[in-house]
């Protein structure tokens, strides 16, 4: 425990210049744009319209469990997308600064947290509209919601962790930068994104997969958060996701801070 808290406390000393990438990545984003943020906006809500169409005019599926199909779609897209983004972000990371890491010395690890700025931004922006879109459907914000910092605390937790593990292994495997859009285009739909994990739930293999994929957990948690009368999932599968994404995210800082001395021979 006490060589994780070393390593927190020298990216708390240098915590101004994780500020200034963080805020160097967020202005970099959207610079040059004509819609700036709006893409932000954008982009989570052309995913709902596509699979709104594909389930009520093919699909001819009108409600999800009981639950508005717009708000559950909606709800799962914008924790994929923090997810997703935040993956790419800290697996690319050191990668995309390679000028900083052969320069001078400071903790490695500010670059990869510094990259999520941007994913949490846009969730941020993800989650107002889902607050107008469940006012537009009569539908009342539940007090529960404001425990959603933590619901999202544990996926960024994970996607850090694994973003992590693939960046230390990218430096010098650049196969590891194949498998990113792998994970993140079918993972979407091995994730109860635009379903709820009710269905799954009775398959025998459904304990390996919630452990596997602890955003079986944290989105269905995020759904109980967000919908009023939302539960779909026992909280056992829940706590095994919670433990996912820490013994993720303690793998992912150790072998990082193991891999790091090797970085600037590969860049």
């Amino acid at each position: 425990m006490a060589y994780y808290t070393k390593l927190f406390s020298e990216i708390f000393q240098e915590r101004e210049l994780l500020y200034i990438l963080a805020k160097r990545d967020v202005s970099i984003r959207y610079k040059q744009t004509y819609l700036g943020i709006i893409w932000a906006i954008i982009r989570p809500v052309l995913t709902m319209l596509v699979f709104l169409f594909a389930f009520k005019n093919v699909a001819k599926i009108g409600d999800i469990s009981g639950f508005p199909i717009q708000l559950v779609i909606f709800s799962g897209v914008i924790f994929w997308n923090l997810f997703a983004n935040t993956f790419q972000a800290v697996s690319n990371s050191i990668l995309a600064n390679n000028n900083l890491v052969s320069k001078v010395y400071f903790p490695r690890l500010i670059i990869a947290f510094s990259s999520i700025a941007v994913s949490l931004f846009d969730f941020l922006i993800g989650l107002i509209v889902y607050t107008i879109l469940s006012l537009y459907l009569m539908h009342a914000l539940p007090i529960s919601m404001l425990l959603l910092p933590l619901a999202v605390f544990l996926t960024l937790l994970f996607s850090i962790g694994l973003g992590l593990i693939f960046c230390s292994y990218s430096v010098k495997y650049r196969d590891f930068l194949q498998m990113i859009p792998l994970i993140v285009q079918y993972g979407f739909f091995v994730s109860p994104i635009v379903y709820t994990a009710k269905s799954l739930q009775i398959s025998n293999w459904f304990n390996v997969y919630a452990f596997i994929n602890p955003l079986v957990g944290l989105v269905e948690y995020a759904r109980i958060l967000l919908i009023p009368g939302y539960s779909t999932l026992n909280f056992d599968f829940i706590y095994l996701s919670i433990s996912t994404c820490f013994i993720t995210f303690l793998i992912g800082i150790y072998v990082f801070t193991k891999k790091e001395s090797s970085f600037v021979d590969y860049l």
